[in-house]
């Protein structure tokens, strides 16, 4: 259960005296814990704020949110300026505190408060018993996804931001004191800040984050983050780190910790810093190392190599192990060993490969106690110890005609565990047997092909491969994998870029799973992947437009998306746009068209022309028509068509001529109807909304 309690200056409390105090609380509150509590909650306005202001101008005091943790339990606490007291005095303040144990916490971030609707914005009556809580929801804006969009719009002056902040933290965290001021006019700048910095960390660090977003007297406060505005005064001898968010970042972290933290961000790979905090008793260093070798970092030194290898353990998770071994082939001889001790079978099997390889290549290594499988040890047969040293270089330099002819799939099979970055057009050859026999996922084939980087030489094989692997449609699920793992790298090939556009077509357009994986494009793959997902994004905002303007404003954005779209897709949105547009009736159409662009009106009265009609779908584009001639905003070409379709369909010249019925009931329409029918002398009259 969590403990509120609430703290203002009233003129009688539950003890009968004035000033300051508790006023309500929830009953049975852990002794001691009052007093404690009480000496967190202080407020005062910044030195330049009013005097005497208004509701409004209070309104834009900087809110004072706190936690600290206090022996075995957690305070929260929420300050906000009420101006006069009992008394008529400035300086009131409501304080709403809880009191909270650490598991009701768990895996929450105490920051995710800020906006949480548990707060009460005024103190209850003297003596009101309040009642406790029993589940703690956070507040809805601050995201992950939305924070990365924050950062990413920061550019490379928030990321350098972010990395110091984070060292700075750690190291106040390792050492056990020591403080970091924040200063910024908008409390909200700080609170995303203090956010991003307890996303960056694992929830148990988290918690230890002891945090307050405004103090008008930061040189006292005791928590490590402290936020402030820029006309609080601090002393010159201030112990504590000190950054003005408004003034360019003055430095960016150096540590391993902080580079990959940032990388993360910059990739929005939050299961990468998720996966640090899983890799328990390795230290943060180390597990950053990790995951960084994992995610392809090529900066890991040798070093950190060593480090890791001296961490690994067998109750590592999953998916350690699982990009240990797609990373078998970047490994120093160390760290293969030591994975190909611990490892489970398919992580050792290829870091014992890897071993054997650097060992063949450099004699003077020393022995390490490295076991082979029996199907390893066959692999790595004889013909590898004599041909490895030379084979890659000599299949990478000769032609494509010798090329196919010495790489069978068995000798694939022995160069698998390769180092095939150096030899791109042979690496291309090893995955592309490798897929076509169904020994690697189309996703894993896909990413290998990537990294190997080959060059102009090899591109066209390696688009050939890609070719032969995506020769079927992707589904949703497979194109999330792809974008995930290679984001921007997805740009290299056409074939690539194609593939989002072309898996968006596996699915229903309107499908959550569809919607949520152009989400992921967009975010992740700028070009024209990034146009094919807007425009399903798009079609499914379309399909919740509640009113005509802004369904017609989104068919304008989607049409702006011209030929870059995917054809097919292309198709595929229009016949979606007008599905949706057939469940509203004639008057939500037409009042779509008014309002519509020039272009994308016209694009929609064409395609509703060009299809094929039923006996009432005809009736309905009729009174759509003649909506259009009583609106009297549209004109051109298509317009014209479409009145004199409609004129035919009310006249003879149609065998549905019998429509007067479906009209007499709206005097608007029935003219409308009139209008059509009536004979035109001479020449065709033009239609109602070109005349004057």
């Amino acid at each position: 259960m969590t403990w509120q309690l609430h703290y203002t200056s009233v003129a009688s409390g539950p003890t009968g005296r004035a000033g300051f105090q508790f006023v309500a609380e929830t009953p049975d509150l852990p002794s001691g814990m009052r007093p404690r509590v009480a000496s967190l909650l202080t407020y005062r306005p910044p030195p330049g704020a009013p005097i005497a202001p208004t509701p409004e101008e209070m309104s834009r005091f900087p809110v004072a949110l706190t936690y600290d943790s206090l022996d075995t339990h957690r305070v929260l606490t929420r300050c906000v300026y009420l101006g006069q007291d009992y008394s008529a005095r400035y300086g009131n303040f409501f304080g709403h505190a809880l009191v909270v144990t650490p598991g009701e916490l768990t895996g929450l971030r105490p920051v995710e408060l800020w906006y949480a609707p548990l707060w009460e914005t005024a103190p209850a009556l003297p003596n009101t018993v309040l009642p406790g809580l029993t589940e703690i929801v956070p507040g809805d804006a601050a995201d992950p996804e939305s924070l990365g969009e924050w950062l990413a719009s920061q550019g490379d002056g928030g990321y350098a931001r972010l990395g110091f902040l984070l060292e700075t933290v750690v190291r106040i965290l390792t050492r056990g004191h020591g403080r970091l001021i924040l200063i910024a006019r908008d409390v909200e700048e700080i609170v995303r800040w203090i956010t991003v910095i307890s996303y960056s960390l694992p929830w148990a660090v988290a918690m230890r984050l002891s945090f307050v977003t405004y103090s008008a007297d930061p040189a006292t406060a005791s928590q490590i983050i402290v936020g402030t505005t820029p006309d609080v005064w601090l002393p010159a001898d201030l112990e504590a780190e000190v950054v003005v968010l408004t003034d360019p970042s003055a430095g960016s972290g150096t540590s391993r910790l902080a580079r990959t933290i940032v990388g993360c961000w910059r990739r929005m790979d939050m299961a990468g810093i998720d996966g640090m905090a899983e890799l328990g008793k390795a230290g943060p260093e180390a597990a950053a190392a990790l995951v960084a070798f994992c995610r392809g970092d090529t900066t890991v030194t040798r070093a950190e190599q060593l480090n890791i290898a001296r961490l690994l353990d067998e109750a590592f998770p999953g998916w350690v192990w699982r990009d240990l071994a797609q990373a078998a082939d970047r490994m120093e001889y160390e760290l293969a060993a030591a994975a190909s001790t611990v490892g489970p079978p398919d992580t050792a099997d290829r870091c014992a490969a890897r071993c054997v390889t650097l060992a063949l290549r450099d004699p003077g290594l020393h022995p390490l106690p490295v076991t082979l499988r029996a199907a390893t040890g066959q692999a790595l047969g004889p013909r590898v110890r004599d041909a490895i040293a030379g084979a890659l270089t000599g299949l990478e330099a000769a032609t494509a005609e010798t090329g196919a002819r010495v790489l069978t799939d068995d000798v694939c099979d022995l160069l698998v565990h390769g180092d095939l970055t150096r030899a791109p057009r042979t690496g291309v050859a090893v995955v592309r047997s490798l897929a076509r026999r169904g020994r690697l996922e189309r996703t894993d084939a896909t990413e290998r092909l990537v990294r190997l980087a080959p060059g102009p030489a090899a591109e066209a094989e390696r688009d050939m491969a890609l070719r032969e692997i995506w020769a079927e449609p992707p589904s949703l699920a497979e194109c999330g994998l792809v974008v995930e793992r290679l984001g921007t790298s997805m740009r290299v090939s056409p074939l690539l870029a194609e593939l989002p556009g072309r898996a968006f077509l596996t699915g229903k357009l309107l499908e959550e799973e569809t919607v949520d994986l152009a989400r992921l494009v967009r975010a992740r793959v700028p070009g024209p992947p990034a146009k094919d997902a807007e425009t399903v994004i798009i079609i499914a905002e379309i399909s919740r437009a509640g009113r005509p303007d802004v369904l017609a404003d989104l068919l304008g954005r989607m049409l702006e998306t011209g030929e870059e779209v995917n054809a097919e897709l292309r198709r595929a949105a229009g016949k979606t746009v007008v599905r949706i547009l057939d469940a509203r009736g004639p008057e939500f159409r037409a009042k779509v068209v008014m309002t519509a662009s020039r272009r994308a009106a016209s694009w929609l009265v064409e395609v509703w022309l060009r299809r094929r009609r039923t006996r009432e779908e005809q009736v309905r584009l009729v009174e759509v028509a003649i909506r259009l001639r009583l609106g009297g905003t549209v004109s051109g070409p298509v317009f014209d068509r479409l009145d004199e379709w409609a004129r035919d369909q009310v006249s003879g010249r149609s065998p549905f001529n019998s429509m007067k019925a479906r009209f007499a009931h709206d005097s608007e329409l029935l003219r409308g109807y009139r209008e059509l029918v009536r004979p035109r002398p001479g020449s065709r009259r033009p239609p109602i909304w070109k005349r004057g």
